[in-house]
């Protein structure tokens, strides 16, 4: 009878920790990254707001003035991901952000690098800036230049194969 209720405290105490799961400054990072991925995909900006540092919030602004309404977010993915400085209190990552400008339609993808910082577990997003991809994500000026000259023909000839002339 003993060893049942030792087993049944031992096999207790491990649900007890698994369900409550060991939480570190890394995992409460990605949880903030990934919240404000969501919010921002969904156009909830007042959730994003609060995770963006005070120190940058105009920053942000500016650069997401088009999300929403000229820009239209797709998806986002949280690529690498690596704690920096002391290890617990800074991290930077990399979001995949698929995205189209309402006027052409066409499917962009813009991979940027945010720069966290959690003091106390309160992760806040300091800094983000794209690394590769589409242009015009964060509010960059996207010029389009067209040739000089039109074509004047653009067109090839059709050739038909096994047609009988």
């Amino acid at each position: 009878m003993r060893a049942i209720r030792l087993g049944f405290f031992g096999l207790s105490a491990s649900l007890l920790f698994a369900c409550a799961g060991i939480t570190t400054p890394a995992s409460h990072c990605q949880e903030a990254a990934s919240n404000i991925a969501e919010n921002e995909r969904f156009g909830r900006i007042e959730l994003v707001m609060q995770k963006v540092a005070p120190g940058y919030k105009d920053a942000f602004v500016k650069a997401h003035t088009g999300w929403g309404g000229r820009i239209t977010i797709a998806d986002t993915e949280i690529g690498s991901f690596k704690m920096t400085g002391n290890g617990t209190e800074d991290a930077e990552m990399n979001v995949r952000v698929t995205w189209y400008d309402t006027g052409e339609q066409e499917l962009r993808s813009t991979l940027l690098r945010q720069k966290w910082h959690g003091p106390k577990g309160d992760w806040m997003l300091v800094a983000e800036d794209r690394i590769d991809g589409d242009i015009g994500l964060l509010g960059e000026k996207v010029f389009i230049q067209t040739p000089d000259v039109a074509p004047t023909h653009a067109q090839f000839p059709t050739i038909r194969i096994g047609a009988v002339e």
